[in-house]
């Protein structure tokens, strides 16, 4: 008996808590008939009535939907986005008046979904309204941003920010964004990023991070992350880009298409310049490449047909990676593809052609021959044929890249493409010693030549 009351009060207490969690559920599905499914769905004056109905019932103003918008937020959205706010002035008075229901029952601006904005930040579009509504009280003092001081959640918060950014095409909410959020934190942005990339720093480096980071000094106060840049002294000292968190800095200024002055780019440049081989004879493992790439494709950004000399020096250089980047900018300014697998079949896709069957004789003899670069570049075999790769021999003889079509010879074992990792292994380490020209930059230099086969069709003729 006693084992039977103690068990009907055990069930009673679980389900007198199951009642009370119950109204704690706000961020669930709207219902059809919910103050926040009226207010993602607002339609003029019907809706209003419905709003009106649904608040003097009880109807809870800050309810929440799955990705965090309220209602407020939902109502407040139009005013930038919607062309019925300015071309439909009852459309306009009832949203008006809507939002003004809303403020006056409790509903806060500064509520925040799941992408960081709220109904302030979309209010700032109209100017007029925030006038109105301060004369009536309903706006109040707005109170300083908390900015985040652990890492995880302040790398949460700028990235949150920046992405937010990309949310308005309305100068005065992306100015209100800029003031009221990002730059109250713009100091710690970079007092973090220069401990993280600085030569002595035990801090962790994360080129995610970099970027992160300077993706939203850039947005929280430009002229000063401008002046931060280019007080870098990796353009003073170029020979720093050489070192692996100053190249990953470089790498994501480029990935931004930051704008840093030429004369800065172009004296890093010429300090790496005196590290490149003089001939094609010396043999030196040249590190200089990368960067230099990485320059010289940001001053051609900023300096278009005024860099073509230089761009063509490195071309026709002695570094085959550079070169090879020196012959990307080129083939990019004609609109041609790069001699990448990759990119070679996305353009052949996009001009009808699905399979390399489907290709022209020159296309393919292209495309199998950047195959077997690639392939043997990385060592990895497994996407070639037999066929593919006896192709590339005679492909690479017909380039006159005899030593190039020799290696790959060494592949054929017995008619058939060999398995082994040994074999496999030795013919990638003398492949990638070969001196220029490389299959790479003798590719590049065919597709420049013959732009009609490799130019993408208009799209009005596919």
């Amino acid at each position: 008996m006693r084992n039977l009351i103690t068990a009907l009060l055990l069930s009673t207490a679980s389900l007198c808590a199951q009642d009370t969690a119950a109204p704690q559920q706000t961020e669930s599905a709207p219902q059809p008939d919910s103050l926040l499914s009226k207010a993602a769905e607002f339609n003029g004056n019907s809706t209003l009535h419905d709003m009106q109905q649904l608040i003097s019932s009880g109807a809870d103003v800050q309810e929440r939907d799955s990705e965090g918008n309220t209602p407020l937020l939902y109502l407040c959205r139009p005013l930038e986005m919607d062309y019925r706010y300015t071309t439909d002035p009852h459309f306009a008075q009832a949203l008006d008046t809507a939002i003004e229901l809303m403020l006056k029952h409790g509903a806060s601006l500064i509520m925040e979904n799941d992408k960081g904005c709220n109904a302030a930040f979309y209010l700032q579009s109209k100017p007029e309204l925030i006038d109105k509504l301060k004369k009536q009280g309903l706006i109040g003092k707005e109170l300083a941003v908390k900015i985040p001081h652990d890492s995880i959640s302040f790398y949460r918060y700028i990235r949150k920010r920046t992405e937010q950014a990309r949310l308005t095409k309305h100068n005065a909410c992306r100015l209100y964004l800029i003031r009221k959020y990002c730059a109250p934190a713009y100091e710690r942005a970079e007092k973090r990023l220069s401990e993280m990339i600085s030569i002595d720093s035990t801090r962790s480096f994360s080129y995610s991070d970099v970027c992160d980071l300077l993706a939203f000094m850039r947005l929280a106060d430009e002229e000063k992350a401008r002046h931060f840049v280019q007080n870098l002294h990796y353009w003073s000292h170029g020979e720093h880009l050489l070192e692996e968190r100053p190249a990953q800095v470089l790498e994501a200024l480029n990935l931004l298409h930051w704008d840093v002055e030429p004369t800065y780019l172009k004296q890093a440049l010429e300090k790496l310049d005196t590290m490149l081989p003089t001939s094609p004879d010396e043999m030196i493992d040249c590190f200089a490449a990368a960067p230099m790439g990485i320059l010289l494709e940001m001053l051609e950004r900023r300096e278009g047909d005024n860099i073509l000399p230089l761009i063509h020096k490195y071309a026709n250089g002695h570094e085959a990676e550079l070169a090879y980047r020196a012959y990307k900018l080129l083939l990019k300014r004609e609109g041609l593809p790069t001699p990448t697998p990759q990119e070679l079949m996305e353009r052949y896709t996009a001009n009808g052609a699905t399979t390399p069957e489907s290709l022209t004789p020159e296309q393919r003899h292209i495309y199998e021959c950047a195959m077997t670069d690639a392939a043997l570049n990385s060592g990895n075999i497994s996407n070639l044929t037999t066929d593919t790769a006896q192709r590339a021999i005679q492909a690479f003889n017909d380039m006159q890249l005899k030593q190039h079509a020799d290696i790959v010879a060494m592949l054929i074992v017995d008619g058939e493409l060999t398995t082994d990792p040994y074999l496999i292994q030795a013919a990638y380490h003398k492949y990638i010693e070969q001196p220029p020209p490389s299959p790479r930059i003798v590719m590049a230099r065919y597709i420049l030549a013959n732009p009609a086969i490799f130019a993408a069709r208009n799209t009005e003729d596919r």
